[in-house]
């Protein structure tokens, strides 16, 4: 799948719904990317968002049960490839914006072995936010 987007989102906190809201917004179209296999949660988003932002179901798309594996280009983001698990297939995707609201993987594995003190915060290092 090659597809074209204003901006991808990494992340589901409420900081990553502010940022698509806001785009939404402005008529920008917007790919979330979610690494919770869950499609319930994948679609409670996307109805939540269009609805804060008043905005056309096609400007927007979820993918969940996936990362953000590579953003590249030239001054500046031209496209983003996005891990599809598990199945591990890759997609790329022609974007203007790429904006990560996910722990880096180094900051996961320090949470992991660091379990007598939490980090940023009382979250034990994970800076996502429950999905509700």
């Amino acid at each position: 799948m090659t597809r074209t987007v204003d901006v991808v989102i990494a992340g589901d906190g409420g900081t990553a719904r502010r940022v698509a809201v806001r785009a939404l917004r402005r008529g920008d179209r917007v790919l979330i990317v979610l690494r919770s296999v869950d499609p319930g949660i994948a679609r409670r988003l996307r109805t939540s968002l269009l609805e804060a932002a008043g905005a056309d179901g096609d400007q927007l798309r979820v993918i969940a049960g996936a990362e953000v594996v590579c953003a590249d280009g030239i001054d500046g983001v031209e496209a983003v490839v996005v891990r599809h698990g598990p199945s591990g297939r890759l997609s790329a995707v022609n974007a203007s914006a790429f904006v990560s609201f996910t722990p880096r993987a180094s900051d996961r594995r320090a949470a992991d072995t660091n379990t007598d003190r939490p980090q940023n915060g009382t979250n034990g290092g994970d800076s996502r936010e429950n999905v509700t």
